[in-house]
């Protein structure tokens, strides 16, 4: 099993980023917001994002943490060097961006069908639990210039919707998060009695909670986590993956987070050369 890994410096955020198309004001910009209501949208089910930077990027992952794409979306990562060039240092090809879960023979006739897809839907049902992360790990390199394209043929809305994008390079412990890791589904609805008696509810907004015990880490690890707490405090969101590239893609896409640190804990040494570490992720 891959070890999780984080995302904590988003070079997306430090590109000139363009779209092959756009839908009126929902433009490739929204890309680079923490604010996933702020949204990109393409006309069609195809779209590429297109970006450049100034300087040289080390990149080892691509991300949307928001979509409307259904399990039978494509993604295609191509980085080059520098701008211009014909051959690109990385060519993914083109994959799931966010495959189904495998189904099991035992299921077949007892769960409805595409119970193992994901959960689809646009922005509007993104505070509710509903959307997937499109997500492409890969061997880390440099290069300039990115072109991400993405195919939804099929998608029942007709368009492409994306609420934020991360692109950098991803931290990974040399020891793994310790087991019980808990994933809490945060409901802000509230419960409340008219005067029958009657128990109703006023609906609020869903979210998630990822809680990590990292038990072992080693020193070049410490050194490496002790500069994301410092550089990100608790302002500035990161993109954590407790399973990784996992053979069941519902689990990597349910532990995956993109939020903020919501408790900045002490790092403890329990015993000589190892050091302790809680961390909460809460997503925004």
């Amino acid at each position: 099993m891959v070890n999780l890994r984080l995302v904590a410096d988003n070079a997306a955020d430090r590109a000139t980023l363009t779209t092959s198309t756009v839908a009126g004001d929902l433009v490739a910009a929204n890309l680079q917001s923490d604010i996933k209501t702020d949204i990109y949208r393409s006309e069609g089910t195809r779209a590429s994002v297109v970006m450049a930077w100034p300087a040289s990027e080390r990149i080892g992952c691509v991300a949307f943490p928001f979509t409307n794409l259904t399990s039978g979306a494509t993604m295609r990562v191509r980085l080059y060097a520098m701008s211009g060039d014909g051959a690109p240092v990385l060519d993914t090809g083109w994959m799931r961006a966010c495959a189904p879960a495998p189904f099991a023979a035992r299921n077949f006739g007892i769960l409805p069908l595409a119970f193992n897809a994901y959960r689809w839907g646009g922005v509007s049902s993104w505070a509710a639990g509903g959307g997937a992360a499109a997500m492409g790990w890969f061997e880390a390199v440099r290069g300039r210039h990115m072109i991400i394209d993405l195919d939804d043929t099929h998608n029942p809305q007709g368009y492409i919707e994306a609420g934020r994008l991360v692109v950098g390079d991803y931290w990974s412990p040399q020891c793994n998060a310790d087991f019980g890791a808990g994933l809490q589904k945060q409901d802000s609805s509230a419960h409340f009695r008219n005067e029958a008696g009657d128990l109703l509810t006023q609906k609020g907004t869903t979210s998630n909670k990822l809680t990590l015990q990292l038990s072992h880490l080693q020193e070049d690890d410490r050194m490496r986590l002790a500069r994301i707490l410092r550089d990100n405090g608790k302002h500035t969101p990161i993109l954590v993956s407790l399973f990784p590239e996992n053979a069941d893609p519902l689990l990597e896409q349910e532990y995956t987070l993109y939020g903020k640190a919501s408790n900045l804990a002490a790092v403890t040494t329990p015993y000589f050369g190892t050091y302790t570490f809680p961390l909460e992720i809460e997503g925004i």
